[in-house]
């Protein structure tokens, strides 16, 4: 997780300091933080699905449109508190690195690429992390001057392993997620979002399936 933790930084960095050279005067960024309050169920071939309490997810995030049409997101969020299962007594935290970039074809629907790096660390010691390039779909629907409607589709090409005991699984285990929801500016420099977010991935070999889906939360300010 450093090495994924080390590229976020820079690419936060990157988005901070690079996009007035290449698109001057067209540059519009947005810092803040972004929170993901989600609950996490797995469902596992021959035993009975298990799900945790809701737990909150949130951290720093950097969004950057260069001119019209090319755009930059990166976010490293981590888990306020652990996950939580009542029906075994485990306890995770977790940490979410990614990183993206888009292009909007029209002013309202665009396509991205990026990767994503997220680790789970069980209080018994196991570890495990899912990681791997990203691509979708996003939709941005303005309803008034200060009020849009946001959604986002997209396909994970991740992998799962997991280190428990000197022992390393390894699988691919794609998946899709979904997020929409409102984003108001409450002056030009300030700006809060509200939405829900669904993501899943399977395993290939093991059929092993998390889910983690819930409310998001957004507070930006835009330079």
């Amino acid at each position: 997780m450093k090495r994924s933790f080390s590229v976020i930084v820079f690419a936060l960095l990157l988005i901070a300091g690079v996009p007035p050279v290449f698109a001057g005067d067209g540059t519009k960024i947005e810092v803040g933080v972004k929170m993901w309050l989600n609950n996490w169920h797995r469902d596992q071939p021959g035993s009975l699905g298990i799900s945790s309490d809701s737990t909150m997810l949130l951290g720093p995030a950097v969004e950057a449109k260069l001119g019209e049409q090319v755009f930059l997101e990166a976010s490293y969020l981590f888990s306020a508190a652990d996950y939580r299962f009542s029906e075994t007594g485990d306890n995770v935290s977790r940490q979410d690195a990614d990183i993206a970039v888009g292009y909007l074809v029209v002013p309202e629907f665009g396509l991205f690429a990026g990767y994503k790096h997220a680790t789970f660390n069980w209080a018994a010691g196991d570890k495990e992390t899912l990681s791997g390039p990203v691509m979708g779909i996003v939709l941005q629907a303005p309803m008034d001057p200060w009020l849009t409607f946001y959604g986002r589709l997209l396909y994970l090409f991740t992998e799962f392993e997991q280190d428990g005991a000197g022992t390393v699984i390894r699988e691919d285990s794609p998946g899709w997620g979904l997020e929409f929801g409102l984003k108001y500016a409450f002056t030009r420099q300030f700006l809060g979002s509200i939405g829900y977010r669904y993501e899943e991935n399977t395993g290939n070999e093991s059929d092993a399936t998390d889910a983690f889906s819930g409310l998001t939360l957004g507070a930006m300010i835009r330079f």
